[in-house]
Parts: structure tokens; C-alpha cells; sequence
């Protein structure tokens, strides 16, 4: 069974056609539609049980869809099935599916609609597993359980077909480039050849655009599978493929654009940290900027991404809970290993029925992280003994606050005065990362004075070096020059707190760094925050 499988996933990396204009009337309900029953969900009877749908063949790509929906085991090898990974959209706009011998009607997304059409093989069956039909998403408590069993439902498929978008823009040179690279890593172990042009790069930035890559479901459904192919139009790629383009087949970046988050946890591992607080930590703060139709998924999704740590986060995945009481169960789940730092997460406004202190996890705009994620590594621990206690002290940390009653309702801390803001800019905004560039360059050369009071010749290049920059910060210049610099990325340099900041853009000088700018128009730090 599975080599017949195989053989149909191997069939359909050919068999996809230019995407066609369906006629309205496919897209909605029809009369006809209304009657034939509603498709009546079976419980899952195990532990490890789940669905599969099997999807019939047509060769006809306006027939409608017609499946099989079986039950079946993970612990039974012969139960085997591809896994289909793509975005939901709009859940208001639905289409119908027709499912088992009588026909049962089954409403979906449109985008699922979409993906079972362009998946359908003209005479072969496909076996898929698609969350939006095999879990009863009306069934709460199933929906729940089914969500902890993702990393296994994904580790377990043949392959994973992400389903990018089926209407490309101008993507021709792109996609060719793509398939040249494909049949080069087919018999070579690297690609030699010469760094992609600036319209393939244009193109692929367009690509980096899916909404796919922006999900946060997705991080999960790409970490565990072997064998990964992203669907784009009517043509195919590899990971593999994709990542040497993007490094130009060099080891350079080719684009300013980020490695987009799903693509970058297939490159590197997930290191767990100290414990599962931090672990999860790491996580929301790292897919912050990633959407979620449902708000509580921003942390139920991130499950899979926890190791062998996962199964203690189970208590958290409830989908009977609302959304500002599943990010209140969060808050008290951190709070006592993370202690304040939790509140380094909060942003006003929310519009949450919650306390303002709890972090409001559906928001996107993305956090710093650097600050003290080295805090939470294990192998940073183990070399600082007298870190490694303060994290153990639980005793000592939980002196600075108590949660009030009812739970989650109030936080009252206690500490010291540290400073006083005397003075507030304007709310920055970026027209683009060059607009960024211009005006993270005044902010810098406005403040001279920053640089005695930041004792740069005690900084050194060490572990601790902020990770967003890909290449070191090099355009530091000697005394009594003009202040200038190239960094990689400057989206790091706008989440960079002034110490990160004025250290990594002089950090290769070797010596302090001054500027011209005349001493009548230099502003000291201390007229805009003065310590108490």
C-alpha cells in the first residue's frame, strides 16, 4: 500500500496544470447541494486514532471533489497517508465536498477546496491528511486531543505537500531556476553555478509573500517531516533547492529578506533550554509575528516545537477555555520560572478582557528577544554556576510579586525607582528597510554623547553577539570621523535597545568612536532620562 502511495505522490509532481478560472456557480452551494446530507463525523475510537481522506480521482478538474474518509491507527504501519500543509483563509467562504458512498456533504474552506483540486490525480486514489477535514473542528475536546498529536501525525506521513499559492505573478525565470537547481542536487551533493539574478531574486522575494509562510501552524507541520515539497503554481520545489538559491549557491544571502521563519526552523534544530518555561517562552516570542484565524493557537501550535518537553504544556491546549483565559493559564504558567521578565512581552493597547500585565499572545508586533535568551541556555548555565543559582532561586524571585484574587485579576510587584522619562519622541514609522536605514542613522549620530557613557573600549566580539545580524558590523571608522555603517539586516537594528545598538555599529573599531557633530548641537542621555 504505501508503494503505491508513494508511486501516486511521485505521479503528481507531473500532473499539475496551469490554474484554471472555475465558473461561479462551482464555488458556492447549490440547490442540488441542499439535498444531499451534511457529513456526520464518527468518534475517534483510540488514543493514536485518526483520518485520512481519500481523495477519488477525476480527470476532469471541474468535477466535484469526492472522498472516502477512513479511520485508522498511527501504530499501524499500513496506515499510511501524505500530510497537506497550506492556509486556511477566509473560514466565512465555503465549498462543498462530497464524502463516502452516499455523497454526504461536507462544507470546507476555500482554500482546502482549492488544495483537494489541485492534489486530485486523474486516475489514481491519494491519500491526504488535512486538518480542516480529518478533525472534527465542531468537536472541542477532539480538536484538543488531536492538536497534541500533530508532531506524530506529521513525523509519521510519507511526505508533506505545502500548498502555496495557485495564482503566481510573473514567477517564469524563478521557477525554471528552481528546477535547474532540483536536477543538480539529483546527482550532485552542491550546486555550482553562478548566484541567481536581481529578477530571480525579485521573484523570489514575491514568493517569500505567500501568506503560507506567515502562518503559525505551519512551523510545526515542517520541522518533523522528511520529505518536504512546496507546491507554487503548477510547478514544485524542494527545501533543499529552495535554500541553495536563497544563499546564492555560496553561502551569501541573496535578498534582504528574512529566511522566512518555517523555512529557517528546517535549517537549524530547535535547541531546548533550561526547562519548559523557557522553552516555550523562546517560542512565543520568536513566532510572534506569526497569524492564527483562532488567537489560541498562537500557543497551542507551538506544541511541537517543545521536544521531549511537549507533553507538559498539554494542560494549556483546551479549546473550551476562552482566549483571554487561555493567556491568563500562560501568564501563571511562566510567571514563576520567568518571573518579571515576563512583562517584557506586554504592549498596550489590547483590546483583551484581561489584566493589562498579562502578554496579549494574538498580537503580531514582533518582540526582542536577544536581551536574555542566552540566560535560558542550558550550555550558558553550565559555564556560569552563580546564574545558574539565581534561576534556581524561586524563593527569592517570588519576593518581588504575588498574584492577586481572583486569579489573574491583578499583579502586585514591589522594587526601587530607577529613572524618570522626562521626554517622549514621536512614534517612528518605516516606509521600508531603507527608510529604517536613514532614520536609525540620525537617531545614532544624534545622540554623541551615548558613546563615553556606553564604555565601548570594554566590549568584545563573544558569544552573547546579537544573532539577527548575519555578518559582522564592519564600517565603524577611527576618531574624529563621521559615524557610518552596513548592516545585513536593519529590522534587528530597530528592535535593538541603544547599548546593542551603538555596540554592534562600532564594535570592530577597536576604540571609542566620536563624531563631528559640534558640541552646540549635541545631546546629552541625561536630559532625556535622568536616574532618581
Amino acid at each position: 500500500m504505501q508503494s503505491a502511495a508513494m508511486h501516486g505522490r511521485s505521479c503528481c509532481l507531473n500532473i499539475f496544470k496551469a490554474p484554471h478560472v472555475f465558473p461561479l456557480a462551482t464555488l458556492y452551494t447549490s440547490s442540488s447541494d441542499m439535498e444531499t446530507p451534511p457529513y456526520q463525523y464518527q468518534p475517534l475510537k483510540h488514543s493514536d486514532s485518526i483520518r485520512v481522506l481519500i481523495l477519488h480521482p477525476s480527470p476532469n478538474e471541474s468535477d466535484p471533489i469526492e472522498c472516502t474518509i477512513r479511520r485508522g491507527s498511527l501504530s499501524d504501519d499500513s496506515f499510511g497517508y501524505e500530510a497537506v500543509s497550506y492556509t486556511w483563509g477566509n473560514s466565512g467562504l465555503t465549498n462543498a465536498i462530497y464524502c463516502d458512498e452516499d455523497k454526504q456533504r461536507l462544507s470546507v474552506g476555500m482554500n482546502c477546496h482549492a488544495a483537494l483540486r489541485r492534489l486530485r490525480l486523474p486516475n489514481m486514489r491519494r491519500r491526504l491528511w488535512l486538518d480542516a477535514v480529518c478533525i472534527n473542528q465542531n468537536d472541542l475536546q477532539e480538536r484538543a486531543q488531536q492538536v497534541c498529536m500533530m508532531r506524530e501525525i506529521y513525523d509519521r506521513a510519507w511526505g508533506v505537500r505545502v500548498m502555496l499559492s495557485d495564482e503566481v505573478p510573473d514567477s517564469r525565470l524563478l521557477l525554471d531556476e528552481l528546477a535547474e537547481v532540483e536536477e543538480i542536487l539529483g546527482h550532485e551533493d552542491e550546486v555550482v553555478r553562478s548566484p541567481p539574478s536581481e529578477t530571480i531574486v525579485r521573484q523570489l522575494e514575491t514568493m517569500f509573500q505567500d501568506p503560507w509562510f506567515k502562518r503559525v501552524w505551519v512551523l510545526q507541520e515542517v520541522i518533523a517531516a522528511e520529505d518536504i515539497e512546496l507546491v507554487y503554481g503548477s510547478d514544485h520545489m524542494s527545501f533543499a533547492a529552495l535554500r541553495e538559491l536563497y544563499y546564492g549557491y555560496h553561502g551569501t544571502m541573496v535578498t534582504r529578506a528574512s529566511w522566512p521563519r518555517p523555512l529557517e526552523i528546517r535549517s537549524w534544530p530547535i535547541e531546548e533550554r533550561i526547562n519548559v518555561q523557557y522553552t516555550l517562552w523562546r517560542q512565543l516570542y520568536e513566532s510572534r509575528d506569526c497569524l492564527a484565524t483562532d488567537p489560541r493557537d498562537k500557543v497551542f501550535a507551538l506544541r511541537s516545537l517543545l521536544g521531549s518537553m511537549q507533553s507538559e504544556i498539554d494542560h494549556l491546549v483546551d479549546y473550551t477555555r476562552s482566549v483571554e483565559d487561555c493567556f491568563k493559564q500562560v501568564a501563571r504558567f511562566l510567571l514563576p520560572v520567568l518571573g518579571l521578565r515576563m512583562l517584557t512581552a506586554t504592549r498596550h493597547p489590547h483590546a483583551l478582557d484581561m489584566a493589562s500585565w498579562i502578554p496579549d499572545w494574538s498580537q503580531t508586533l514582533p518582540l526582542y528577544f536577544n536581551h536574555f535568551m542566552f540566560e535560558s541556555d542550558r550550555a550558558y548555565l553550565e559555564q556560569d554556576v552563580s546564574l545558574a543559582a539565581n534561576f534556581e532561586d524561586h524563593e527569592r524571585m517570588s519576593q518581588s510579586y504575588r498574584i492577586g484574587f481572583p486569579v489573574g485579576s491583578s499583579l502586585h510587584v514591589t522594587g526601587c525607582r530607577y529613572a524618570r522619562i522626562t521626554e517622549c519622541s514621536d512614534i517612528f514609522k518605516f516606509v521600508d528597510d531603507d527608510d529604517a536605514e536613514k532614520q536609525m542613522r540620525n537617531i545614532y549620530n544624534h545622540f554623541p554623547s551615548l558613546y563615553s557613557e556606553l564604555e565601548v573600549k570594554s566590549r568584545s566580539d563573544t558569544a552573547v553577539t546579537p544573532v539577527q545580524f548575519s555578518q559582522n558590523i564592519h564600517d565603524g571608522k577611527r576618531r574624529n570621523t563621521r559615524v557610518t555603517f552596513k548592516i545585513n539586516e536593519i529590522k534587528a537594528m530597530c528592535l535593538m535597545d541603544g547599548n546593542d545598538l551603538h555596540y554592534n555599529l562600532t564594535r570592530d573599531c577597536g576604540e571609542e568612536v566620536t563624531s563631528p557633530i559640534p558640541n552646540s548641537r549635541r545631546t546629552s542621555a541625561q536630559q532625556l532620562i535622568r536616574p532618581k
